[in-house]
């Protein structure tokens, strides 16, 4: 049987990131699609926007795309995009997920300095919405590091990515974000860097200690000396074929 991968763009940077995964992916015989947030210019913002329960039409939106698909896949997430990955297996949604350096879901600890990331970023009007980007300095520090824009093959401009203040504030809140941690769901693998300074490896290990609740398989890999990229920095490849082999273990392809 030959299994899809969905890699869920987060917050803050752009789809960009995931093209060394989905090569190593598709090499290792998965069928793959990247699955990104509406564009600044999309009308698709407007509809996610309006209403009170933005990460529930944000996961709505994602599941319309996976429904679209010819088989359940496996659910493959990136901070904003690990939240969501969780909150689709909560729905029933994936045959397994892999939720990297994500965001926490209500009733786990937050990180709070992300609220101080949303308020320092730069902001922007863009057809009535207002879009946050972190500026160059934001990135460098909090998101790319350990990196250095010398370590970086794209620029700057290619990988940081406009998000609505509106979702970025709801999202540091926990507003939408509760999971009901007992139930069945397909199994997760929730995975951290040491170094991750934006969504602390602490956060991540908390989400990990709710989510065992579940009878469902739940494991945790902790990358020291990785940052909030490490699916892309150097040594990339060690965290892509520990995922590939934890999927080969959950879905029985050996």
């Amino acid at each position: 049987m030959t299994n899809h991968i969905c890699f869920i763009q987060g917050d803050w940077v752009a789809p960009v990131i995931w093209e060394n995964f989905e090569r190593h992916f598709k090499a290792c015989g998965y069928i793959c699609n990247v699955l990104s947030l509406p564009d600044q210019d999309d009308d698709g913002w407007y509809h996610i926007l309006n209403g009170k329960a933005v990460l529930d039409r944000l996961v709505d939106f994602y599941a319309l795309k996976i429904a679209a698909l010819p088989s359940p896949p496996v659910l493959i997430g990136h901070a904003l995009g690990g939240l969501v990955v969780q909150i689709l297996l909560d729905r029933g949604i994936g045959l397994a997920g892999v939720a990297i350096a994500s965001q926490a879901p209500q009733r786990v600890f937050p990180d709070l300095g992300s609220l101080i990331h949303i308020f320092g970023a730069k902001s922007e009007q863009l057809h009535g919405i207002c879009f946050l980007q972190m500026t160059s300095a934001q990135f460098f520090r909090h998101i790319a590091y350990p990196l250095t824009p010398q370590t970086i093959k794209l620029s700057y401009n290619k990988i940081v990515y406009k998000v609505p203040k509106r979702l970025m504030i709801a999202l540091s809140l926990g507003i939408g974000s509760r999971l009901l941690f007992n139930q069945e769901r397909g199994p997760l693998l929730l995975i951290s860097g040491s170094d991750d300074r934006l969504v602390k490896s602490s956060v991540v290990l908390a989400n990990y200690y709710h989510q065992r609740q579940s009878l469902a398989q739940s494991d945790y890999l902790l990358f020291p000396g990785y940052g909030h990229l490490l699916i892309m920095q150097p040594g990339w490849e060690q965290v892509a074929d520990q995922i590939i082999e934890w999927l080969q273990q959950q879905l029985g392809r050996f």
